[in-house]
Parts: structure tokens; C-alpha cells; sequence
């Protein structure tokens, strides 16, 4: 099983040591893990800043860390990524970074539109205020479509992510009536040889991985190229929550295989059917723990 999106202490928003998160994949069954710590920082300030030398130097840093890791834990393959906040005037200095630092994976990901972050802090519902549903699925999508002109990264990570808080103010969404604006980024996507991530923090919140079921059978439909998996955790703790649902979200949409990148090129496929395995057995031998509410 594999796991390509989680966050060490050398992320702002992380907790706990790389070889802490290795102890628990190891305990966990699984087999492939990436390391995808936020490349911004977040200032005492509490604003987020983008420092070329700061980043180099931090995830050189994390690259000895995957090294070691990789010596210490003998049946566990780690890689290193990075997760990049899409905002237009830090695109050239991500550019500058994957260029300078050799990583495995590079995920690309929207949190601020128009200003406002939609995925937490204290100002996350500023964004849906005053906007109607459509109004603030349909921006957020456009964002989306806007970081894939950029495409400075391997995979989306979390692509529906403006449900998370949407919910609380809308309820549920239909996919199906963004499908016009959904259907054009995967289709960019696609082109430009973009994969799509299950990213399943949604289980404790809004109660469902990202991205809904339609967009990924969309997804596959228009010629994604490649699915790859990871729980977004920030502390080894929870660093298996909602993989099971996960796998069964890939499943029901049609995909049969997801992807890990060594690289920043597809290097193993790991059949869903197996992971579907590794998710009962875990489930049976009581290994998985409960979501968070």
C-alpha cells in the first residue's frame, strides 16, 4: 500500500519526525510513502512567505532525512515531495526550486482564492460569505484551471478542496453542475500529463475523500494519466486515516491502479485490487483506527 501525501515537522503545519511517520507506515503494511511538506512557511506573523534559499536548503535537509530513513526502514521505500500553494507570484520561485532540489513528486494545490483561504484558519468562511453555492464552487474550479496553465507539478492534490468548509455553509454539492468547468480542467490536465490525487483528510471532514466519485470517473474517462493516493496527515498518528475509503472511492470509480513517482516520473503501480486487500486486512485484524469526527 502506498501513501504520497503527508507532512513531518519541518512543514509549518506538522508534527513529528520523519522517522516517527516511517514507524507508522511500518506498522501500518505500508509500503511506499512520499513525504509532501508545504514548501511556504508560515511567518510569527501568521502570513505565508515563499523564500527560495529557505526552501532549498529545508528540503535538502528532508532529502538526508529520506536517505537515512531509507537505510533505517528496509522494507519501506520513502521519497521525497513537496506540496506547492498555487498563487500566481510565487510560481517562478517553485520553478526555481524543483530545478534546484531533486524531488520524487511535486503536488500542486489551491487554498487562497481571492485573498481568502477556503481550507482553515480563522478567516475560512470569509469566502463562501455573500457568494451563492455556484458562484463559490465555480471560482474555486477556476482557480484550479488557472494553476494547470501554470502546471508546474506532477499531480492535484486534493481538488475539491473547497468543500471542506463549503458544506458547512451549503450542505452537499452536486458535481454534475460544475461539470462544464470540471470536465475543461481535466481535459488540461490530461494534455498536459497531469495526475489527479485522492486526498483523504475529507473523511473527518467533510466526511468523504477529495475528490468526489464523478470527478474522478471523469477523470479516467478523458485520459488522466496517472492516480495516486495519500491521506494528507500531519502527525504520525493518524498517518493511515481514511486510506480504506479511499481505495474504495478508486474502485468504485473505475481506476485500477495507483501511481507513486520517483523522479517526478511514474516509477511503480500498485493494483487497487491489492490495496482493496491490504484495506481488508487491515480492517480485520483491527489495524485501522476510526476517523476523527
Amino acid at each position: 500500500m502506498i501513501n504520497c501525501h503527508f507532512h513531518d515537522d519541518r512543514s509549518s503545519d506538522g508534527d513529528g519526525r520523519l522517522e516517527s511517520h516511517c514507524e507508522a507506515a511500518v506498522a501500518a503494511g505500508i509500503r511506499h510513502i512520499c513525504v509532501t511538506n508545504h514548501a511556504e512557511v508560515m511567518a510569527p506573523s501568521g502570513a505565508w512567505t515563499a523564500d527560495l534559499a529557505e526552501m532549498r536548503d529545508r528540503f535538502l535537509a528532508v532529502r538526508e532525512s529520506v536517505s537515512a530513513c531509507n537505510s533505517r526502514f528496509p522494507d519501506l521505500e520513502v521519497r521525497l515531495g513537496v506540496e506547492l500553494e498555487y498563487r500566481p507570484e510565487w510560481v517562478d520561485t517553485f520553478d526555481r526550486l524543483t530545478a534546484e532540489v531533486s524531488f520524487d513528486f511535486v503536488l500542486g494545490s489551491v487554498h487562497l482564492v481571492d485573498g481568502y483561504n477556503v481550507s482553515g484558519g480563522p478567516g475560512r468562511d470569509v469566502f463562501f460569505q455573500g457568494r451563492s453555492q455556484h458562484e463559490a464552487y465555480d471560482r474555486y474550479f477556476r482557480e484550479i484551471a488557472e494553476m494547470i496553465e501554470w502546471g508546474g507539478f506532477d499531480a492535484v492534490s486534493h481538488f475539491d478542496l473547497v468543500k471542506r468548509f463549503g458544506y458547512r455553509h451549503y450542505g452537499g454539492y452536486e458535481p454534475e453542475r460544475y461539470r462544464g468547468v470540471i470536465e475543461s480542467v481535466l481535459v488540461a490536465m490530461a494534455d498536459r500529463g497531469i495526475g489527479m490525487e485522492i486526498n483523504t483528510s475529507g473523511v473527518h471532514g467533510p466526511g468523504s475523500p477529495y475528490p468526489e466519485r464523478e470527478i474522478l470517473e471523469w477523470a479516467r474517462s478523458v485520459g488522466v494519466p496517472a492516480l495516486t493516493i495519500g491521506t494528507d496527515s500531519h502527525e504520525p498518528g493518524v498517518f493511515d486515516h481514511g486510506l480504506a475509503e479511499g481505495i474504495e472511492l478508486a474502485h468504485a470509480s473505475g481506476w485500477t491502479e495507483f501511481t507513486v513517482f520517483e523522479r517526478r516520473q511514474p516509477a511503480v503501480h500498485v493494483p487497487v485490487g491489492q490495496a482493496l486487500t491490504w484495506a481488508a486486512d487491515r480492517r480485520g485484524s483491527g489495524g485501522l483506527r476510526d476517523s476523527p469526527a
